[in-house]
């Protein structure tokens, strides 16, 4: 006969055993690439490295805007990015916090995910603090999105990626994405904001263009590049090392 002590034993036994498989199942490696969700304030978007284990890219596509007493409508999209380091994903979960600043006020974001058991679903929640005030909600669930685009098969945002490679030597790809015809400017500073290359100086279509930059002629630092295109205006850092 079996004993109660035996018994309870047993029983917790089991229930660690059941613990551990559950957790197993919830939290799984993401699959790489992009996803995008539609949240309170507009959409988030966020890039996945190739082996599931970083988010490299955070899109806040900020639109008609709500925090407390505090709101607007901003249609430009915002980009953080950490291209050499990115944001651990740890047992298919995620932890971002943002700093920025909307209309000259400082914003701070938090934004929290996790991915699903099949690494095709994930979802969330996110905080947004303004001017003392905070406003917070869930985001997801959403799987992986291979582009975004318009119907007409443009892309519906203006953009301009982190430069592939990155650190480079000595040329490197840079990319950016135009939703309409724009008058472009695109060109290479360094530290002191001195204008070292333009890439692009004229109107270009709508659609994703890229550019190499050959920095053969430059010694090992930190360079920054700058787009226009109309009224958007974005700027990105590079890394030369020879």
């Amino acid at each position: 006969m079996t004993s109660p002590r035996l018994l309870r034993r047993t029983f917790a036994v089991t229930v660690v055993a059941l613990s551990l498989s559950g957790y197993s199942t919830v939290h799984a490696q993401p699959a790489s690439g992009a996803w995008k969700a539609s949240t309170a304030f507009g959409e988030l978007g966020f890039t996945v490295n190739s082996d599931g284990t970083k988010v490299t890219k955070i899109i806040l596509d900020v639109r008609n805007w709500s925090c407390g007493p505090v709101s607007g409508s901003w249609t430009t999209t915002s980009y953080w990015a950490d291209p050499l380091a990115g944001w651990p994903i740890s047992n298919g979960q995620f932890a971002i916090i943002l700093n920025g600043s909307i209309s000259g006020m400082a914003t701070k974001w938090t934004v929290n995910g996790t991915f699903s058991s099949t690494g095709n679903e994930t979802s969330g929640t996110w905080s947004f603090s303004i001017s003392g005030t905070t406003s917070s909600g869930n985001w997801g669930p959403v799987g992986p999105v291979l582009a975004v685009e318009n119907d007409n098969g443009f892309p519906d945002r203006f953009e301009l990626e982190q430069n592939y490679p990155n650190p480079f030597n000595p040329s490197t790809t840079i990319k950016y994405e135009l939703p309409k015809a724009s008058e472009v400017r695109l060109s290479v500073y360094d530290k002191l904001g001195h204008e070292l290359s333009t890439l692009v100086n004229e109107r270009r279509e709508a659609g994703v263009h890229e550019v190499k930059f050959d920095a053969a002629g430059l010694s090992s630092g930190v360079y920054f590049y700058r787009l226009q295109a109309g009224d958007f205006v974005q700027l990105k850092k590079l890394v030369l090392l020879k």
